[in-house]
């Protein structure tokens, strides 16, 4: 028999962690974070107690307790004994938090199949903030005990990988950060697509027909659709990429002052809209250290063609004055700007500012300008969301900057995703990474934890 457990992205968004066993052949697709789960107990400054690895975990239900699955590290202070693996690989379908949060609790030994695009961005976010995914290195600890590496495997697109009783091919979708697939997964009962978070109004709208395309000739028995923007009440504006350019390009035309620009890190759809517009515009666009670093990072992958940061004439990267910087700080310290700089050329930059660092503004002092808000509007629902935006305008309102709402979502629309559903024709339907179940044509009702035959 070959199954499907879900154990998050049901009736929440993000959280992905679904189980296909298949003979003795078992794998998960995604291993992300549940952060609506996460929310019910924590917030920003009440958070689990990382030094205690899995235990406030498990005691809360917030991760499914499966021998064989975790490392030595995450069960020391739990109850559940680790285990040689009983599972035979995870396979992520693109670098964000909710799809790999968990990647760090894995038993070394399982391996970790992701794109090499994606690989790039977690080595990045792992060396610049205190996100940690896997290691390719053993780690030796404070205590002088050695953690062993991770096995980790890269792969394009259209690259079969064989696991066992499973065979798993990734195809490229567009969505709002490169690296991001979808599954076709080949099993001995039937056939599986795994949709990953996708899109059809990015720049690559190509790449998403595609999967949809060799997701219709592979004729799957049951197909997990992810279904962010299905919600009866969805007001947000289905803006394409170029909609955000040419909206941002009217709003730069109309500003004599320092155009703030903000967008989510890891969206390099949205950065390259704002190098285009400051290039054409005449502008230098100032990208923060983390962003550079990136950048450098994905140089090796030409096809990407993203600028080189350190060189490119069209941008700068500003440093923020510390105490003391790290490593991968300091390497980059004589290319970068501060402060004073930005004050004297506000009228000739677009600035890309995190809303973490609004603080900047305090040194620099606009004299008018703007801000563009490339991100998700407030949820209603979501009162960490709400305040956020309230500080935000707060921090605008201090320096008189008007707030322009700018954004092309990296989820299709439910249009979109019924037209998908159509097109495939799977038998069966299991909608994920969703608040609105009921609204998918005729699907299965799944719980978490509960096996589906597939």
């Amino acid at each position: 028999m070959t199954s499907l457990t879900l154990f998050g992205g049901v009736n929440e968004i993000g959280g992905n962690k679904f189980l296909v066993e298949s003979g003795k052949t078992r794998i998960f697709l995604d291993f992300g974070q549940s952060f609506s789960l996460l929310d019910d107990y924590f917030v920003d400054w009440l958070q689990p107690r990382g030094r205690f690895g899995l235990k406030d975990y498990f005691a809360l239900g917030l991760m499914p307790q499966l021998a064989g699955l975790y490392n030595r590290e995450a069960l020391d202070r739990t109850n559940l004994k680790h285990k040689e693996p009983a599972f035979d690989a995870i396979f992520i379908s693109h670098p964000h938090f909710d799809h790999t949060a968990h990647l760090q609790y894995l038993h070394q030994d399982i391996p970790i199949y992701l794109g090499e695009t994606a690989k790039t961005i977690l080595e990045s976010t792992q060396e610049t903030t205190n996100s940690f995914f896997f290691s390719e290195e053993p780690i030796e600890r404070r205590d002088k005990t050695v953690v062993p590496p991770n096995d980790v495997h890269s792969f394009r697109t259209g690259k079969k990988i064989a696991i066992g009783d499973l065979e798993i091919t990734p195809f490229h979708v567009d969505h709002s950060v490169p690296g991001a697939y979808g599954f076709l997964v080949e099993t001995k009962d039937g056939r599986l697509v795994y949709s990953g978070d996708l899109r059809s109004h990015g720049n690559k709208p190509e790449m998403t027909n595609e999967f949809v395309k060799k997701a219709v000739e592979f004729e799957p028995n049951l197909l997990i659709i992810e279904g962010t923007r299905v919600s009866a009440g969805e007001k947000r504006k289905n803006h394409t990429e170029q909609i955000v350019r040419e909206g941002s390009g009217k709003v730069v035309d109309e500003t004599k002052g320092l155009i703030l620009a903000m967008r989510y890190p890891k969206d390099l759809d949205r950065f390259r809209s704002f190098y285009e517009l400051a290039s054409k515009k005449g502008k230098t666009l100032v990208i923060s250290m983390k962003t550079a670093h990136l950048l450098i990072s994905l140089q090796k992958d030409e096809k990407l063609g993203l600028p080189s940061p350190l060189k490119d004439k069209n941008i700068r990267v500003y440093a923020r004055e510390m105490k003391a910087y790290k490593k991968w700080e300091k390497e980059m310290l004589e290319h970068t700007v501060d402060s004073e700089w930005v004050k004297d050329n506000q009228k000739d930059i677009i600035w890309e500012l995190d809303f973490t660092q609004l603080q900047e503004l305090i040194d620099v002092q606009p004299k008018g300008g703007v801000c563009i808000h490339s991100m998700s509007e407030p949820f209603e629902e979501d009162p960490m969301s709400q305040l956020q935006d309230d500080v935000l305008h707060n921090w605008l309102d201090k320096f008189s900057m008007p707030h322009h709402q700018l954004h092309a979502s990296g989820h299709a629309a439910m249009n979109e995703i019924f037209g998908m559903i159509d097109a495939i024709k799977p038998k069966k339907l299991v909608p994920v990474h969703t608040h609105g179940c009921e609204l998918f044509p005729k699907h299965l009702d799944v719980e978490k934890g509960k096996k589906i035959e597939i």
